[in-house]
């Protein structure tokens, strides 16, 4: 019951800049530097000693050291994990925005409104999510249109997961998923991050995201990726192939046959090349 104090420690960590301390500093850094290197006070010293004895637990941090010691402390060096340093702000490969949007309040009331959500009557068509019950409004897409600061925070948190995740994707198993094709879009593909790194592995490929309206909005011109308003429900544009990255996990069955049937359905007239690409959560 208490495992989610894992996920509040990262986040505080990632909040006070712990990572990018230890990166900044260039090596382990005691309690001590540690504390000098944050925008804390010193009294607060000793919680934080307790924050990284359970991040090191986790395996976000590593140490050196007697951490059992509490009064030589300054023998215990903290240092960064392969994890942690996924974790440093300002790198190409940081996951913090995911981690705290993943951790944030917005996100987190919705597991408290799970209970109400499954007490709630079938004829009452407004409960249709947890997400609704916490927040009053139908979904996580039409909360992030309508609060600027969490839409681009969740734009951010898909953006960098991109970076990391499809850099891999296009590096490892670029050539047996995209070798040959003319054109892909990537449905609900929000800021066109994994799009881009698409289309610079496969110049001669054309590269589209389908997106709605306010995500498309807050895009800059992309010479690399064509941006099309849309609704996966509706209609998908013609293509050779259609990436879901994070979609289907995000509606029922039913909604998941009516968007793989457009996707069929949208399929290029022309060459035998056709393929979805599916990249999700297994539970």
């Amino acid at each position: 019951m208490l495992v989610f104090m894992d996920s509040m420690c990262l986040r505080c960590a990632v909040e006070l800049g712990v990572p990018d301390a230890i990166h900044n500093h260039g090596g382990p850094m005691t309690l001590s530097e540690l504390v000098q290197a944050l925008p804390i006070p010193t009294s607060r010293a000793p919680y934080l000693r307790r924050i990284m004895r359970v991040l090191v637990n986790s395996g976000f941090f590593s140490n050196k050291g007697n951490e059992s010691d509490s009064s030589n402390e300054e023998e215990v060096y903290y240092d960064l994990t392969a994890t942690s340093k996924l974790l440093v702000t300002g790198s190409t490969n940081s996951l913090a925005p995911l981690v705290l949007f993943v951790t944030g309040l917005d996100v987190g009331k919705t597991g408290l409104a799970m209970s109400t959500w499954f007490k709630a009557s079938d004829d009452d068509d407004k409960n249709e999510t947890p997400f609704h019950v916490a927040h009053d409004v139908k979904g996580l897409f039409e909360y992030a249109s309508e609060r600027p600061a969490f839409n681009a925070l969740f734009n951010e948190a898909m953006a960098c997961d991109n970076r990391v995740l499809i850099g891999e994707v296009v590096k490892n198993w670029g050539d047996v998923l995209f070798g040959g094709l003319r054109s892909v879009v990537d449905v609900g593909g929000g800021t066109g991050l994994a799009a881009a790194e698409i289309a610079g592995a496969f110049p001669e490929m054309k590269c589209s995201v389908l997106e709605v309206d306010h995500v498309v909005d807050a895009q800059p011109e992309n010479e690399l990726v064509e941006f099309v308003r849309g609704d996966m429900f509706v209609q998908i544009p013609q293509a050779d192939a259609f990436l879901l990255k994070w979609v289907l996990h995000d509606w029922n069955d039913k909604d998941c046959v009516k968007i793989l049937r457009n996707c069929k359905n949208s399929f290029s007239r022309e060459g035998n090349k056709r393929k979805v690409i599916i990249i999700d959560v297994i539970v």
